[in-house]
């Protein structure tokens, strides 16, 4: 497992709840964040291990948020697979 939190990003209130089950389910330490502010908040708090970003995240969110992610040296995993390939997605980010 990760030592650090997996910390996803989305708008969809229904699909966040799915990849929080699928992620919880599978032993990860998972929190999700739909607003912007709250999960940048949440990165400067550290120790997250990898931020998934939803497919329907915005261009101008995505970007800044990849480029944020870089400079702190926090891996991304942008999924657009579906809820089926999420868990594999993961792990391969991670390896």
């Amino acid at each position: 497992m990760t030592s650090g939190t997996i910390v996803f990003f989305g708008r969809n209130p229904s699909i966040m709840a799915l990849v929080k089950n699928q992620l919880v389910g599978s032993g990860y330490a998972t929190e999700g964040y739909m607003e912007d502010d709250e999960l940048m908040a949440r990165l400067a708090a550290g120790n997250v291990s990898l931020v998934v970003i939803g497919g329907g995240i915005e261009d101008g969110p995505r970007l800044k948020l990849r480029d944020h992610c870089e400079q702190q040296g926090i891996r991304v995993l942008e999924h657009f697979g579906g809820p089926d390939q999420l868990l594999e997605n993961v792990a391969r980010a991670l390896a």
